[in-house]
């Protein structure tokens, strides 16, 4: 009896380890893809000559991309109230994607150092769909009820003949199916150049989204972001193989094999893997905790985004899409026409810190964003500059927080301060609870002597554009950031030199500062214990750089500096 209570016990702890570990089934159904259509083959070798040339011709630094967004349809099968998932859960799963695709997410912070520079914001979006494949209005979401309650992976949910939901045309659409996969498994995912009547992406649903229905250690919306990464052709992290095996990105070390659960950073599993510190475990195509993933990888945006360059694998989601794709709205121009005696010097809003000085009249800052949570409040702090005289200055900010393109509804008219020459201003304002989810723009103007409207172009002045990204209400995450201190860069865009400001830190306590560019390339390091630094950037090519400021504990912050000699 004893011997029969310790193999039961061993076998219930092996079980309950193996359920708590990732299980990502989309190289299984891959193989199986591949036996079943050998034609497959070809197409995936061109497919990455495709993806090898543009990724040899990127350069993170300096390409000039745009957003791409993509419509998604999310078909719910369910055989119970619980994997009937709310609208809420679904949408969570949305912001999730957003967050982790434009390096939105809070855990950004923990990333750690090594990785840092080679973070990216992949400027790829989601939305659910508002018309369907006949032109009907759509939330995005389908619902069908089965008796089935296992649906493994052969892609029967795909399909209503077998009792799923037919996709939505897979060149206009994500299709992804959200009913319970069985076996442990918590999703999977096809790649570029499969059967198009099974392009997509299936996923359990008590490892979808982060609120409702949700399952730790799976509980973050992480699982998406995973699967997604492979619908748009990346690889598993450790190459599916061992430490002679590579996933196709050269910024993603070599890995033995999977990391699970939470590891400690740094933990290595190749001896010869080019000279890396550690596994980049944190990695969204790793196999740990979803608590643990916070970042892709420059190389790996490259190859996403190949994808939609012209003869890319999913170039029809931004040539041809047709009404079913979505567009990013298009904004009136505003600009001040005469910006020489009063200018826009600096605007701070959550994490946006831009001090920009002069811009001609209009700056487009949307490639600055920051997070902003529904129903909470924040302030925007607004400082002006004059050549001279103080002018008399009106300011207006606005935020279009149902992204129709406009800034004319209730409510988008988020701060106005009336005509003053004081050097520095702010307020407050509280983002709407019925805010849409995902990345909108931000207009601030200021005018002289008057209200700017948010279309308009008048005599002195500016007018700056930014991006924030609208997320919903949720438990808050504690960010090791370098605690109570605030780095300051400016210029910012600097020509010759710029200036690290810190305030609020611990007196006497030292911080190495590094500047690297966007390769991970070291510019210049330098430990710093005042509080103030100048960078001579005179012998320094014009470009993208980011500023790391580590304090004694290991904390970071990291700020971006535009050099332009």
């Amino acid at each position: 009896m004893k011997k029969f209570f310790t193999l039961s016990l061993l076998m219930l702890l092996s079980t309950w380890g193996w359920a708590q570990q990732r299980v990502c089934y989309t190289d299984q159904v891959h193989e199986r893809l591949l036996k079943e259509h050998p034609e497959m083959a070809e197409r995936m070798a061109e497919i990455e000559r495709q993806t090898q040339r543009y990724v040899a011709s990127f350069n993170q630094a300096t390409a000039a991309t745009t957003v791409i967004t993509i419509p998604v349809v999310v078909h719910v099968i369910y055989s119970n109230s619980n994997e009937n998932i709310s609208d809420a859960q679904i949408q969570s799963q949305i912001d999730v994607l957003n967050e982790d695709f434009r390096r939105l997410n809070a855990d950004r912070v923990n990333t750690p150092a090594e990785f840092a520079p080679y973070a990216a914001d992949v400027e790829i979006q989601f939305v659910l769909a508002s018309t369907d494949p006949n032109g009907n209005p759509t939330n995005g979401i389908t619902r069908k009820y089965s008796s089935r309650t296992q649906w493994g992976t052969k892609d029967d949910m795909k399909f209503s003949s077998k009792g799923g939901v037919d996709a939505w045309p897979t060149n206009k659409y994500l299709n992804i199916w959200v009913c319970n996969i069985g076996g442990g498994i918590l999703g999977y995912a096809q790649f570029p150049g499969g059967p198009a009547a099974t392009d997509g992406v299936v996923i359990s649903p008590q490892y979808f989204g982060r609120t409702g229905y949700v399952q730790a250690p799976f509980n973050k919306g992480r699982t998406a972001t995973h699967e997604v990464g492979h619908w748009l052709n990346l690889r598993h992290i450790w190459g599916d193989g061992n430490c002679s095996v590579d996933d196709f990105v050269s910024d993603t070390p070599v890995a033995g094999a999977p990391n699970y659960g939470c590891p400690t950073y740094p933990s290595k599993s190749c001896q010869n893997n080019g000279g890396w510190t550690s596994d980049q475990f944190m990695n969204y195509m790793d196999y740990v905790d979803d608590a643990c993933m916070n970042m892709f990888s420059a190389g790996q945006k490259a190859r996403m985004r190949a994808l939609f360059a012209a003869g890319g694998a999913r170039e029809s989601f931004v040539n041809g899409g047709g009404s079913t794709s979505p567009t990013t709205p298009s904004y009136c121009a505003s600009r001040g026409n005469n910006s020489s005696a009063e200018w826009i010097q600096r605007v701070r809003l959550g994490s946006i810190d831009n001090n920009s000085g002069n811009n001609g009249g209009y700056g487009n800052f949307t490639s600055l964003s920051t997070n902003l949570t529904k129903g909470a409040s924040y302030t925007i702090y607004i400082t002006p500059a004059w050549s001279g005289t103080k002018y008399s200055e009106a300011y207006r900010v606005w935020i279009d927080f149902n992204r129709d393109g406009d800034f004319d509804d209730a409510g988008e008219l988020v701060y106005s301060r009336a005509r003053t020459t004081s050097t520095s201003i702010s307020g407050s304002f509280t983002v709407p609870s019925s805010a849409l989810s995902g990345p909108t723009r931000m207009r601030v103007s200021m005018k002289y002597n008057a209200y700017p409207s948010p279309c308009e172009t008048f005599a002195y002045g500016e007018v700056e554009d930014y991006t924030v990204n609208i997320v919903a209400a949720r438990e808050a995450v504690a960010a090791p950031t370098t605690a109570g201190m605030e780095v300051s860069i400016y210029p910012n865009p600097a020509t010759h030199f710029t200036i690290l400001s810190f305030t609020g830190g611990t007196h006497g306590e030292a911080y190495t500062v590094r500047l690297v560019d966007m390769q991970g390339k070291l510019i210049e390091e330098r430990v710093v214990n005042t509080t103030e630094t100048t960078f001579d950037l005179s012998k320094i090519r014009a470009g993208i750089y980011l500023v790391q400021v580590i304090d004694e504990q290991g904390n970071q912050t990291i700020k971006r500096l535009s050099v332009q000699n």
